[in-house]
This record gives structure tokens, sequence and C-alpha cells, in this order.
């Protein structure tokens, strides 16, 4: 299937979302190219030069996952800056319950973005 870029939104402090997101599209029927910030190469700057790499990174993907968590899109935390940038750009967001809370953000609804479960045939059923 085609090849599909795609930009993780997560905090290294919740490192497991990234891996179980990550993990279930390497398994996916997609050719993914991950637009995320890697851990062994993080950004460095001030916060606008950072806020602007992270931007570039959100523009050159297609699709746009996040964890469903309600710590990934705290109000003025940089995953919800992330997420508020990417509806502004129209991209195509996905919220992905991991299983590592019990609880999902309330602002994925009142975005109107779906959450889905953090499993194969949800995922690539979401992307499309």
């Amino acid at each position: 299937m085609g090849k599909k870029n795609v930009f993780i939104s997560h905090r290294w402090d919740y490192e497991e979302d990234y891996e179980k997101i990550s993990a279930v599209l390497d398994r996916s029927k997609y050719d993914v190219s991950d637009r995320s910030i890697e851990s062994s190469d993080p950004l460095v700057g001030t916060k606008k030069q950072v806020t602007n790499a992270i931007k570039g990174k959100i523009d050159s993907a297609s699709v746009i996952l996040a964890p469903a968590r309600p710590a990934a899109v705290t109000e003025g935390s940089m995953g919800r800056t992330e997420i508020n940038y990417a509806i502004s750009k129209g991209k195509k967001i996905i919220a992905v319950n991991t299983g590592t809370t019990t609880s999902v953000a309330s602002f994925w609804e009142d975005n109107d973005i779906e959450v889905i479960a953090c499993r194969k045939d949800s995922l690539e059923n979401a992307i499309g």
C-alpha cells in the first residue's frame, strides 16, 4: 500500500505511548516514514526554534497520530500546540488509545477527532 508520512505527537516522559503506536505502524500494511522527533536526536534551541522545527515535521506529514491520554493535550502543552497547528493546516489527525491510562482526553471529542484503539486493523482503517 502507499507510503504514509506520519508524525506521532508524544511526550518523552510517556515514551510507551510512542513505542506502542510505532510498533502498530510497523506491522501495518503501509510503508511508513516516521516524521516524529526521535529520542536519540532531540530538538534543541529556543522554544520558538523547537516549535518551528516541529511545525516543519507536521507540515511534511500526511497523518498526525497522538496518544488519546489527557496528558497528551493538556492546556498549554506542546502536544496541544502540535495538534492545534495540525488542525489549522487541515491535517488528518487520529487519537490513539494506547491503553496506558483508563481515561481519554475530552479534547478529541471537542475537536471532532476520531479516537481509535491501538490495533493494526483500527489504525489501517482510520488512516485509510
